[in-house]
């Protein structure tokens, strides 16, 4: 496992690492977090968060001969169990490549917000697609588009706050999917997200903000941060799948 970064802001310690399968981030004492992830979602004290890559439908396991599956939470609660880690953990899957991890920070006198995130496009979707949720494969490969995204601040956000961090959040998502003319793959829209994306977002102990909209300071950076993230990701995904071309990137890779 290889160390990202370590943060220690007033109200909020943490380490981003980076592992074949798996990022993580683990705060050194309990935050609080709003999130949309399987495992610990919702309001919720965490001290870790685990963004691990499951194979999207492996060729020995079809789905269709399966009567039943582990449900995701249990999934995540087991390999998390299976490392020692201690303390809740919020938890969300990917199929997509662990290559496509980006972290972007900002900080400021009082501390500041990071973004990490790994992404994949090839299962993007405009919000108010029709719905494809279907239980089975029938041996077809699963998408393996999903943008997880992970924020936090060391900034003590009120329960508002952390619901309107996550609009934002949300907004930046989908201008950078903008931005490079993403489409859905179903009705050809400019895509939004994709169908299985998660966002938490962690709140320190430091300075008290019951706001967080794009008129604040801490709204600024998560959009700049998420951004940034984002758009290296997503050009790094393009890049991959189109060499021929040129994009533009924002950001980097960690060790370039």
């Amino acid at each position: 496992m290889r160390q990202i970064c370590t943060l220690n802001w007033e109200g909020l310690q943490a380490d981003i690492a980076l592992a074949d399968h798996f990022s993580t981030i683990e705060y050194h004492t309990p935050v609080r977090s709003l999130s949309s992830a399987v495992l610990g979602g919702g309001f919720n004290e965490i001290r870790r968060v685990l963004n691990l890559k499951v194979q999207a439908n492996p060729d020995e396991i079809k789905m269709t001969e399966r009567t039943s599956w582990d449900p995701p939470s249990k999934t995540l609660a087991d390999f998390a169990s299976s490392q020692g880690w201690e303390g809740p953990a919020a938890g969300m899957m990917t199929s997509a490549l662990m290559e496509s991890f980006r972290f972007s920070v900002r900080e400021e006198s009082w501390g500041g917000v990071f973004c990490s995130l790994t992404a994949g496009i090839s299962n993007a979707l405009a919000a108010g697609d029709a719905a494809q949720f279907l239980p089975e494969v029938n041996g077809r490969e699963l998408p393996t588009g999903t943008i997880n995204i992970m924020v936090g601040t060391n900034a003590d956000l009120s329960d508002s706050a952390l619901a309107e961090a996550l609009m934002v959040a949300t907004e930046a998502k989908t201008a950078v999917l903008f931005s490079f003319g993403i489409k859905s793959t179903l009705s050809g829209a400019p895509a939004t997200g994709t169908g299985t994306d998660s966002l938490i977002i962690s709140s320190g102990s430091g300075p008290k903000a019951d706001y967080c909209g794009k008129h604040t300071k801490i709204g600024q950076l998560i959009g700049e941060t998420v951004s940034e993230a984002l758009a290296s990701s997503v050009a790094y995904l393009l890049q991959r799948d189109h060499p021929s071309k040129q994009y533009m990137l924002v950001g980097s890779a960690p060790d370039s």
